[in-house]
């Protein structure tokens, strides 16, 4: 750290010293119609020196040397103009103000050297054409045209994707959380839930998005603990002129006209900014909320925003705002079944009923771009508060508390409210130095909250009577439960470039470039859990009135002994804790280089250190465990340039996947059906990545693509059902090895455009699929040995799919956009349809069946117009709404053990800029 420390202060200086260069920057329009021209070329004449105009028309060319030049600019469709006699100063900067005429014409390739503006689908396939590292991104164009609502939603539309339905778990390429990882403008973000790995990403809001990249090859700048995919957002920035702007939607889940009432718990307010405390003793009654459902109105969604940006000039740089808050809710509801079935096709339970549901989001973020000269400077501040009401109240079956006294039916319900908080903050720096040399840092803080307080639980049981008494079989049918998750975390990075050689293709300015950079990572994660059961003396037991369960659970009957309340530490007023501390320090090596004109390569290694640390105090077990690795992790690409305008592409690395802070506690997580144990003899496996990938851009917007890829596992880490009277689940490296490959197939084709000197009118349609094969090796021997007996396998075959993985994706979206009278007015229609094939969602044991989730499909309609200052945008989603079913597939038998529908969303937006 001191190390990392020295270098850091050491290279500060160079940040700050004045070019001895120049630059020349400005901004390319129509001639006529004013517009802003995206993707053009400008570039000193007779040099390949230049760069790429960004969404604002934008462009800037660094490190020219004091000089008088002919400076050229191209675009397709565009006649070739030429600024003569253009003088470069000594540190000083050059705008130039170029106006183009139409005409057709071919634009020649120059380097992409500029500052890409993220957002604009042009430029972001025009990044991707000339990258040497494959990534797939998509813009907030994109995710405005298309109605995208956050960061999960938009990668889901990349090729190889897709979200676990009722998770927030994303799969790339047949690989679920733990194999991927999240960072925001290239910084970690911790997880805002102890049972993931990553944070939810439908926590980002487009509001904030500028675009969401995914890098499916490991590099050495990236933190080795990836095998899937690094998921990047990065947030929006303001270029261009300023404004102000307003928003207001709503919405109605037509789900919500099936129910005659609507109710959720006693206690979150509208805001979800609420908390409430757990109670300071257990010897009396002292809980703040009420256990019984309140009546509500469900009434329609509610989105409000308020964005905008400005540039000031400061000195001689330029300071660029960007600011943005929001807050929507969302009413939901669902019929809900829900059933868990043994080995011998036996019923254990067997529920139907109502499911409730009421979320709410409040971000905010401002991002500050300062650039002077060859500088630049972010500070990006983002916070975010998400609050999710869930109520459950459903009847039927439940084997352990049915029948023992002449019951027909048991009521169970249950109450969650779950909030999260979440605070980041980076500094980031980046500089073009002199002599070809570049220098880039960034330094970041991030702090979240995740709180469950409160969740609500009862299983109530009727006779033939039609009385109601509380089940007595366990006292944890009845209770209540707090928790507290809070993690914070230090990251940084710095790198230093160099380029060096001369060019051998007009497409690039130097032959190769070598990059020497260091990162560290500290994170710091505490957990305490809090479950008061209601043990309940089955010798007074009497009958409830379900709509009055504070009557029977309350102080006077506390005291007078009906009931008793303890926690797993029986009548210790006292939590189950673990804290889990992670220590990474990295160094990374890459060399670009041109072997031949059309071949180039990038070779990187990455040297990581990391420390991990769980220590827990449960009631299954006291105690910690901790592991330290300390490797290198290779990466290989080659990217061949098969002509102007198709790439083929190689790449291979190696790396590891970590067992996470909450695997590896021996902490018990109960949901409705299961419950999750964790394993402290769990350890990294390895991963070995491969990728062979044909690229081919047509034109403007265009993307044709072929890939192949494969990747090995050596000892998987799985989560399982084990052997055990209670059937919990548990964690554990449960193979010598795992295997997914694939074909991805990506196209992206304008079928139809025309343009006027007032606007144009287009349709262009995007698909992509992609089709894998998974299998993994089951060792429940090795289980049992690793785990020195503590957790029993027993797989019913040694050869499995990958849970999560999805054999068959495929996504396909239709967009007719138009833009008439001097383009100040605008309509977009899109229709965006995606299929996930049959996925398995869990192994079995046993005789105990595999489950899996049943294939479905979503449409989603979205018409937008704009005119002059004011947009108005509709939305029909989920057009479909698809039965999403959980089956388990016994040897005898299929079984639905789970199955409820979303509803199709209406949706109504308006805009207004000031």
């Amino acid at each position: 750290m001191n190390r990392f420390l020295f270098l850091f202060l050491f290279l500060m200086p160079f940040c700050f010293a004045k070019a001895q260069q120049g630059m020349i920057s400005g901004k390319v329009t129509d001639r006529v119609t004013g517009e802003e021209i995206v993707g053009a070329a400008v570039f000193i004449d007779g040099t390949t020196i230049g760069a790429a105009t960004d969404f604002m028309g934008e462009f800037r060319i660094a490190n020219v040397n004091p000089g008088t030049y002919n400076v050229k600019c191209q675009s397709i469709s565009y006649e070739p103009q030429v600024i003569n006699a253009v003088v470069v100063g000594e540190g000083k900067d050059t705008f130039l103000d170029i106006k183009i005429s139409s005409a057709e014409l071919k634009l020649e390739e120059v380097q992409v050297v500029a500052r890409v503006n993220r957002e604009s689908e042009n430029m972001l396939l025009l990044e991707q054409k000339g990258a040497m590292v494959s990534k797939e991104s998509i813009g907030a164009q994109q995710l405005s045209v298309q109605g995208i609502s956050d960061a999960s939603s938009a990668v889901s539309r990349i090729t190889g994707i897709s979200q676990q339905e009722g998770s927030q778990t994303i799969n790339v390429r047949g690989l679920g959380d733990r194999y991927n990882s999240t960072t925001l403008n290239g910084l970690p973000l911790p997880s805002n839930h102890a049972e993931f790995k990553n944070i939810d990403l439908k926590l980002f809001p487009s509001d904030i998005i500028g675009s969401v990249g995914v890098e499916k090859n490991f590099t050495s700048n990236l933190n080795a603990d990836v095998a899937g995919a690094n998921i990047d957002v990065v947030s929006k920035k303001h270029t261009g002129d300023a404004y102000l702007q307003f928003g207001v939607g709503t919405g109605y889940n037509m789900n919500l006209t099936q129910p005659s009432s609507f109710f959720l718990q006693d206690g979150p307010g509208f805001t979800g900014f609420d908390n409430f405390k757990r109670p300071a003793s257990i010897q009396t009654y002292a809980f703040t909320n009420s256990w019984d459902p309140v009546k509500k109105t469900a009434q329609p969604d509610m989105d409000l925003s308020l964005s905008g940006g400005k540039t000031f000039q400061l000195g001689d740089g330029k300071l660029n705002l960007f600011a943005t808050a929001s807050f929507d809710n969302e009413y939901s509801y669902n019929k809900y079944l829900e059933r868990k079935v043994n080995g011998s096709d036996d019923n254990r339970m067997d529920l139907a009923g109502d499911e409730f549901g009421y979320k709410t989001q409040t971000t905010a973020m401002l991002n500050l771009n300062y650039n002077i000269n060859r500088n630049d400077f972010y500070f990006n501040s983002f916070f975010l508060n998400s609050s999710d009401q869930e109520l459950k109240e459903m009847r039927g079956y439940i084997m352990d508390v049915v029948g023992d006294i002449d019951q027909e039916e048991a009521l169970l319900r249950r109450s969650d409210f779950e909030r999260n908080v979440v605070m980041v903050n980076q500094f980031i720096g980046n500089h073009e130095l002199n002599n070809g040399y570049s220098l880039n840092w960034k330094v970041g803080y991030n702090h979240i909250d995740n709180i469950l307080p409160d969740r609500r639980k009862n299983i109530l049981l009727r006779d033939n009577q039609n009385v109601y008494t509380p089940s007595t079989n366990d006292a944890a049918n009845n209770h209540r439960y707090f928790h507290d998750l809070n993690e914070d975390e230090l990251a940084a990075t710095i790198d230093v470039s160099k380029t060096f050689g001369q060019a051998l293709s007009a497409n690039r300015t130097y032959r190769g470039k070598i990059t020497i950079g260091a990162s560290g990572r500290m994170k710091d994660r505490s957990f305490e859990a809090f479950q008061y059961n209601h043990g309940l003396d089955k010798n007074r037991v009497e009958p409830i009135d379900i709509n009055n369960v504070d009557g029977y659970f309350n102080n006077e009957r506390l005291q007078a002994g009906y009931f008793s309340v303890k926690t797993f530490f029986g009548t210790l007023n006292k939590p189950s804790i673990y804290e889990g501390n992670q220590v990474m320090g990295a160094g990374f090596l890459s060399l670009e280089y041109a072997l031949t004109p059309r071949l180039s390569t990038l070779l990187g290694v990455r040297f990581e250190a990391l420390q991990q640390e769980v220590s827990y105090e449960t009631t299954l077990k006291d105690g910690k465990n901790d592991f330290a690795e300390m490797n290198a992790f290779p990466s290989l690409s080659f990217k061949y340039e098969l002509n102007e305008t198709q790439n083929l592409r190689f790449a291979s690395s190696m790396n590891y996947t970590l067992p996470q802070f909450k695997e590896t506690a021996p902490f018990l997580f109960e949901g409705i059906t299961d419950a999750t144990v964790g394993n402290p003899y769990l350890y990294p496996s390895k991963n070995y990545n491969g990728e062979l990938k044909w690229e081919w851009f047509p034109s403007g917007g265009e993307l044709f693509s072929v890939a192949g890829f494969g990747k090995y596992i050596q000892d998987p880490i799985n989560k399982f059902v084990t052997a055990s009277a209670s059937d919990e689940f548990s964690y554990a490296n449960t193979g010598g090895w795992a295997y997914v490959y694939g074909v991805e197939v990506e196209a992206k084709k304008n079928l139809f455009s025309h343009e006027t000197e007032s606007g144009f009118s287009r349709l262009s349609l995007a698909a992509n699929l992609s089709l894998m094969e998974t299998y993994q090796e089951l060792d429940k021997d090795k289980v049992r040995k690793e785990s020195k007996g503590s957790v029993i396998a027993a797989f019913n075959t040694d050869r499995e799919e990958l849970e999560g993985a999805a054999p068959l994706l495929m996504n396909a979206n239709l967009v007719y956009s138009r833009q008439w009278n001097n383009r100040q007015n605008a309509f977009s229609a899109s229709i965006g349809y995606a299929y996930t094939s049959e996925r398995l969602y869990l192994i079995g044991y046993s005789s105990l069946g595999n489950q899996y989730d049943s294939a479905f499909s979503d449409l989603n309609v979205v018409l937008k117009s704009k005119f002059k200052n004011l947009g108005v945008s509709l939305s029909a989603k989920n057009l479909l709404n698809p039965d999403f079913v959980r089956v388990q597939k016994n040897p005898n038998m299929e079984h639905e053990v789970r199955s409820y529908t979303k509803g199709v969303k209406i949706g109504l937006g308006l805009t207004y800029n000031f």
